[in-house]
């Protein structure tokens, strides 16, 4: 029997993917298939993107493999490494797809240069670097700057990690110690922001939320004890021109 096509086109992903210690069982994660599933609905020839907290630019990946088409891209990392490894992501990504750059730099110094706005915003894994949960004086005026950055009509795609209701304090303490493995120092050791947090902050800043999708954040959860370990994407839309 042959063996199944990988879910990842070796094409797209080896330079993200490839010996990375961040990425392993990536193939099989649920986030992987729930953003393959989610971003071509939401994609458009030509499009301009932002990629918040871009990382490696895994992001730019999942753009090109969902069909992407002379998308213009910015990704923004405050982290010098790990831009230097998304710069090495783009130029493997076949610029009849996907051009961009990437920019080195706190997401708040970023929005404050008054950049172009874009029609779709990527944000994932990052909400904890730009949401922390003991500034609260602070969310209100960071979601109106990245709601500001779209286009009338323009996306925001948000996931991020959050911990179900009834996690026994020891399942807690097992999903942060999985999470820090997985991550090692890109996190930022910051609480994970609540979804329902996340949708309030977005619709006062006067976006519209489309869709909710919730699943596990890691594979095999059941495995590692974690079941209360979750991923939320929600699609957010500013109001205007309908695409």
């Amino acid at each position: 029997m042959p063996k199944p096509a990988p879910l990842l086109d070796p094409g797209i992903y080896a330079v993200a993917l490839d010996d990375s210690p961040y990425f392993r069982f990536y193939e099989r994660s649920p986030v992987t298939r729930l953003l393959l599933a989610t971003i071509p609905r939401h994609l458009a020839r030509g499009m301009s993107v932002l990629d918040i907290g871009c990382g490696n630019a895994i992001a730019a990946c999942h753009l090109v493999a969902s069909g992407g088409r002379a998308l213009r891209y910015v990704g923004v990392d405050p982290d010098p490494a790990v831009c230097g490894w998304a710069r090495k992501v783009l130029a493997s990504l076949p610029p009849a797809q996907l051009r961009g750059e990437i920019v080195t730099r706190m997401l708040e110094d970023y929005l404050a240069g008054e950049p172009s706005r874009v029609d779709l915003i990527v944000s994932n894994w990052a909400c904890r670097a730009y949401i922390d949960l003991g500034r609260p004086e602070r969310h209100g005026p960071i979601a109106r700057a990245i709601a500001g950055q779209l286009q009338p009509g323009g996306v925001l795609l948000v996931g991020d990690a959050h911990i179900a209701p009834g996690a026994s304090e020891e399942e807690i303490e097992r999903i942060r110690r999985h999470h820090q493995r997985l991550v090692g120092e890109r996190g930022t050791g910051r609480p994970l922001v609540p979804p329902e947090l996340i949708v309030s902050l977005f619709e006062q800043a006067g976006l519209v939320c489309l869709e909710r999708h919730d699943v596990g954040a890691v594979p095999l959860a059941h495995v590692f004890h974690i079941p209360h370990d979750r991923y939320a994407l929600h699609v957010f839309r500013r109001p205007g021109d309908e695409r």
